[in-house]
Order: structure tokens, then sequence, then C-alpha cells
């Protein structure tokens, strides 16, 4: 909990007068969203979404694509969207394939993911380019 300070001009008979208001207002329980980009080479990118309620991970997605010529093409993502944990490999399929959370919370459910991606991208992109050539 945070007090906060308003102060509110008011003009009263011609005179200005300031008026001070104490107001106590719960600031932590505002969920915060972070939406930033990683590269993990120039032509890899890793986008991030988080939410963070009260300190902890309520909502993420971790989004790998990579530049192939002039496009971007999602290649690997880990989210939270429509309501549960999942995956989606695009090399394979872009349907989404639902990841247990084996009673983890979700903070450290996306730090492995998170390195999981840093630490394999290389190889997705790989399968990505094998499973999309023509013929």
């Amino acid at each position: 909990m945070h007090t906060i300070l308003i102060f509110i001009q008011v003009l009263h008979k011609g005179l200005n007068t300031i008026l001070y208001i104490k107001c106590i207002v719960s600031v932590l329980d505002l969920p915060k969203f972070k939406h930033f980009t990683i590269p993990l080479s120039s032509a890899d990118l890793l986008d991030i979404k988080l939410k963070v309620e009260k300190n902890r991970v309520t909502a993420f997605s971790l989004n790998y694509r990579t530049k192939i010529g002039e496009d971007f093409f999602q290649i690997y993502r880990v989210d939270t969207s429509h309501g549960f944990l999942h995956e989606q490999r695009f090399w394979i399929t872009p349907e989404p394939i639902p990841i247990p959370k084996m009673g983890k919370e979700l903070k450290e459910i996306f730090e492995f993911y998170l390195d999981l991606i840093k630490n394999n991208y290389r190889r997705y992109r790989k399968y990505y380019k094998e499973r999309m050539k023509p013929g």
C-alpha cells in the first residue's frame, strides 16, 4: 500500500485555494505488463510478454521467430493464452500442445522455457527450414 497526496486547486469566492487530499491506494495490486524482444542473432528474435501481479508471473508468452529471406516466420512459441499453458512447434503444426505445470510456479516455467529457447533456437530453425522445403 502506498499513500499518495493529491493536490486539487479550487476557486472559492475569487480566492485561489489548494486542497490537499490524502488517498491510500493499493498500487501493488495492479497488473504490470512487460513486452520486449531479445535478439538471439542478427536474424533470430525472441519476443517476450509477461503479466506480473503481486510480484508473481500470472501469464506469459515466448515467441521465437527468424528471418528467412525478407520475411519473419514464427518457429516456436510457449504461452498461457487460450486459458492453458502450451507450446507450438510450427515446423510440426500450429496447433497448441498442452504442457503440464507439474505443480510449478509460472515464473519457474517461464525461466525454463526462456533458457530452452536460447539454447536450442538454431536447432528449431533447422527443423523449420527442413520441414518447409518445397518438394
